[in-house]
């Protein structure tokens, strides 16, 4: 973890640092569970310690970061419990989401945008492209909220929302095309049951995959 984590200019500093250290988290630079120092990640930056501990306090906010007094700061992990307790919160507020959008019509495009997010994933898969896939995934959820008018179900998503990236990213899904591919199809035949039934289904049995990423991190 020695790389030079350089920013090429300082405009905004906080809101770039906190990016940065944000997307190193996601994509795995950071181990589930490492402890963070401010001193070393101010050095690796180029900055003050003050925006890294200002960042360090907003990626506390999206769940990424834990801080302890005393002890420090570690990026986040979950044992099986909260991983359980996460996937099932996530199931409840993404069919919550898709029954407001279904219920003031916004099925058709709903529908439109999820295949052409398949389609691309058909690609990923073709390629084996683990980490656009897991983008892709990401995006295929998010657009329920995207979609859906009720704003606080969006940010009650927002609470979960860069655990479930991290974790999609050291786990991703090997069946993206087939398993979302069904709820498309649900979605454009307006058939609200059966969509939020697969939904429910397809959200759950990520648990176990999540859960085993987990035990991993920890060693």
């Amino acid at each position: 973890m020695n790389a030079p984590l350089r920013l090429e200019r300082p405009q905004l500093l906080t809101d770039v640092v906190c990016a940065r250290i944000r997307t190193a988290i996601v994509d795995g630079e950071f181990a589930l569970g490492e402890q963070m120092s401010e001193a070393q990640l101010a050095q690796r930056l180029g900055v003050s310690k003050t925006p890294v501990r200002e960042a360090l306090l907003r990626l506390k906010a999206d769940g990424l970061v834990e801080i302890h007094p005393q002890r420090g700061s570690f990026v986040f992990r979950l044992d099986a419990d909260r991983v359980g307790q996460l996937c099932r919160y996530r199931a409840m507020i993404e069919t919550a989401a898709l029954r407001e959008a279904l219920a003031v019509g916004r099925g058709p495009a709903l529908a439109r945008t999820l295949a052409a997010l398949v389609t691309a994933m058909k690609k990923g898969e073709r390629t084996r492209d683990l980490k656009a896939l897991a983008t892709l995934d990401m995006d295929f959820h998010w657009q329920l909220f995207a979609h859906c008018p009720n704003r606080y179900l969006l940010a009650g998503y927002d609470v979960v929302r860069w655990q479930l990236v991290a974790m999609r990213q050291r786990a991703p899904i090997d069946n993206a095309v087939d398993s979302h591919q069904v709820l498309v199809d649900a979605i454009g035949d307006g058939d609200v049951e059966r969509a939020c039934t697969l939904l429910v289904g397809h959200v759950l049995e990520n648990e176990s995959r999540y859960a085993d990423a987990m035990r991993a991190a920890a060693g």
